[in-house]
């Protein structure tokens, strides 16, 4: 397929020249470099599963390797949540993307910034695993937080494409520090009320109230509410008064 593009590319190339007025002076095509089938500039990629996009690949200039293999500089790596917000923005000097299994390797100077919040990471070399959905560092790092007020360093580190939980690593391939970021969630409307409970609990809910337990629970509920139980679980539900 590439080596099909390659030629097109040739022959619309020669035609061009061809179709030239005689007074032009003459274009001089550049030559690949040898190992690369194509050239490209201003690539854009989205990267799908199950047809939701999950993270958008850009690079000035991709050089196409071989069947698999793309050679990009500088690189841009995009991440997104299920809703389509940005989670976070990826950029290297270079890096190489396998169209196989969608890895990505970017190193250089290298940065990681959360979208959702004040982190910043760090440093010279990162690989994204695209079926475990991670990133890797092996290189010595640093990560800023809260506006840089905060600053972490270590030699290697994993975390979740969002940065919400960076797993850091001493030279020793020790666990050295676990940096957590929980997810913005909005505050409930005035009078909604949302409980949960794991293992031998008892629940009450006074008003509009979702409740869901887990566990041997016994769980009430009055005055228009909603009781959701999984497991070993008593539930009353009433409904206005004397409802």
């Amino acid at each position: 397929m590439r080596a099909s593009a390659t030629l097109a590319v040739a022959l619309a190339s020669a035609l061009a020249l061809g179709c030239a007025r005689e007074d032009e002076p003459p274009v001089a095509l550049e030559v690949l470099q040898e190992g690369i089938d194509m050239s490209l500039l201003n690539m854009d990629t989205n990267l799908t599963r199950e047809g939701v996009r999950r993270a958008r690949l850009r690079a000035d200039t991709a050089d196409f390797l071989s069947e698999q293999e793309i050679r990009m500089r500088p690189v841009e790596l995009v991440f997104y949540d299920e809703f389509g917000n940005e989670l976070s923005v990826i950029t290297g000097d270079q890096g190489i993307f396998n169209e196989a299994t969608e890895d990505m390797e970017t190193w250089g100077s290298v940065v990681a910034l959360d979208r959702r919040g004040d982190q910043r990471l760090e440093t010279t070399r990162l690989r994204y695993v695209s079926e475990q959905d991670r990133l890797f560092g092996d290189e010595p790092f640093t990560l800023y937080k809260d506006n840089g007020r905060t600053v972490l360093r270590g030699s290697a580190f994993e975390t979740d494409p969002g940065l919400s939980s960076v797993l850091m690593y001493d030279s020793s391939g020790r666990t050295q520090q676990t940096t957590s970021r929980p997810p913005p969630s909005p505050a409930p409307a005035a009078g909604d009320t949302t409980v949960a409970s794991v293992e031998g609990a008892a629940l009450s809910g006074v008003g509009d109230t979702t409740v869901s337990v887990v566990g041997d629970t016994t769980a009430s509920a009055v005055e228009d509410s909603t009781v959701s139980a999984v497991g070993d679980t008593t539930g009353v539900s009433r409904t206005g008064p004397g409802g």
